[in-house]
């Protein structure tokens, strides 16, 4: 066997433990916060909305920074659309309840738009740079802009989403900018470590 074919404990760590601890906080997080968490607009933003950042705004702008903007763009476009299908999902069980809830609103075409934004901008805007600052810059312009968009189609839902602008915004744009500022951080951590999809020039 080559080198690149044993097995070691580093394949073991990293390619089994992590990813099974990483899965597990993802399930347990917003499993059990939501009993620990009282607020409204912080289950929003850490229970409920974390799942919706990981797809639609963390991995598109990871990609977006580290690789180029069709590598952002295009993991924007996939991730949002699974996104986008689970909400439907959600909306075809409400509106057994709820027959205002219609699957085909235009609110799940944001999550898609918002995604692949958010990707594709943190790429064109980073262009290729290990700059932390431009990082942090694109990060933060790219998570705004897609939140404004995915606030847009949620203003003009038929579903009457949005009743408060003012709070709909912060809850929209609070964990972009978060993601906007952690998301370059780890793709720094990801340069010093030569974890990267493309070799630095």
């Amino acid at each position: 066997m080559t080198d690149g074919e044993k097995w070691g404990l580093g394949d073991i760590l990293y390619g089994v433990i992590a990813p099974c601890i990483v899965a597990a906080l993802i399930i347990i997080f917003p499993a059990y916060l939501k009993s620990i968490i009282a607020d409204p607009t912080l289950q929003a933003i850490f229970v409920d909305g974390l799942g919706e950042a990981i797809l639609i705004i963390a991995v598109p702008m990871l990609f977006g920074l580290l690789w180029n903007r069709w590598a952002g763009g295009a993991a924007g476009f996939l991730l949002g659309s699974i996104y986008a299908l689970y909400i439907n999902d959600m909306y075809v069980q409400y509106s057994t309840m709820y027959p205002e809830y219609q699957p085909n609103d235009i609110s799940t075409l944001g999550y898609v738009v918002c995604a692949m934004l958010t990707g594709y901008l943190a790429g064109a805007l980073n262009k290729g740079s290990f700059s932390f600052k431009r990082m942090i810059v694109a990060g933060l312009a790219s998570g705004i802009i897609g939140g404004f968009f995915l606030l847009w189609t949620q203003i003009i839902s038929p579903l009457g989403m949005v009743t408060d602008i003012a709070y709909a915004l912060f809850i929209t744009l609070l964990p972009r900018i978060i993601y906007g500022i952690i998301i370059p951080v780890i793709s720094k951590v990801f340069i010093w470590y030569n974890v990267l999809p493309r070799r630095p020039t």
